[in-house]
C-alpha cells in the first residue's frame, strides 16, 4: 500500500499537479523556520538563491526566482516580499526581472494558510476583518500578530489572473520582521 501511495505521489508531482508553496505564519514560521534563524538556515532551505542585491542602510536581498526575496539586515530576516511579475516593465525600472531564471523557484507563496497572489481582494476581505490598519484603492497595510503586512493590488488582466477589469487582484505581500 505504501508503495502504492508513493507512485501516485510521484505520478502527480511529475505531472504538474503538485505545487512546492511556501508558507509562512505571522506568528510563527517562516518556511519551516523560526523568524530568527539566521540566513544560513534559509539558503539551505530554499537553496542558493538566484543572486544577491545590496540593498540601503546595509541590508542585502536573497532573490529567488523573480518573485520572492529575503531581506536580511546581518544575519537577521527583516523582510519577506513577493509579488506576480507580469506587470513590472521596463517603464517601471524593474522589467530586468523578467529575464531571471524562474527555474526551481516554489510555484506558490501563502501567509496564514489564506492569503495567496491572485486572490480577488474581496476574499482578501476576510483575513483583514478585525485587524488595525488602513487601505486605499492599491495597498492595504495592517498589523498581525505584531507584524506589518503590506498587500498590494492591480487590475486582474495585466497580472494575467483573470478576465474581470474591475477586479483587483492580490499581486504583492510584503511581511516586515522588524526588531
Amino acid at each position: 500500500m505504501k508503495m502504492l501511495k508513493w507512485m501516485v505521489i510521484l505520478l502527480l508531482a511529475s505531472s504538474g499537479v503538485v505545487r512546492a508553496e511556501l508558507t509562512l505564519q505571522t506568528g510563527g514560521e517562516v518556511f519551516g523556520l523560526a523568524p530568527d534563524a539566521a540566513r544560513a538556515s534559509f539558503v539551505e532551505r530554499l537553496g542558493p538563491p538566484t543572486v544577491e542585491l545590496p540593498l540601503q542602510q546595509g541590508r542585502h536581498g536573497l532573490l529567488y526566482g523573480n518573485a520572492l526575496l529575503l531581506v536580511f539586515e546581518g544575519e537577521r530576516l527583516r523582510e519577506v516580499r513577493c509579488w506576480a511579475v507580469a506587470q513590472f516593465t521596463d517603464e517601471l525600472f524593474v522589467g530586468w526581472l523578467q529575464d531571471v531564471q524562474r527555474e526551481g523557484q516554489p510555484e506558490g507563496f501563502v501567509v496564514d494558510e489564506q492569503l495567496r497572489l491572485g486572490m480577488p481582494r474581496d476574499q482578501v476581505g476576510s483575513f483583514l476583518v478585525g485587524l488595525e490598519g488602513a487601505g486605499d484603492e492599491r495597498s492595504d497595510v495592517v498589523t498581525k500578530n505584531g507584524r506589518q503586512i503590506w498587500l498590494g493590488y492591480g487590475p486582474a488582466p495585466d497580472y494575467h489572473l483573470g478576465d474581470d477589469p474591475e477586479q483587483p487582484v492580490l499581486v504583492s505581500i510584503s511581511v516586515l520582521y522588524e526588531p
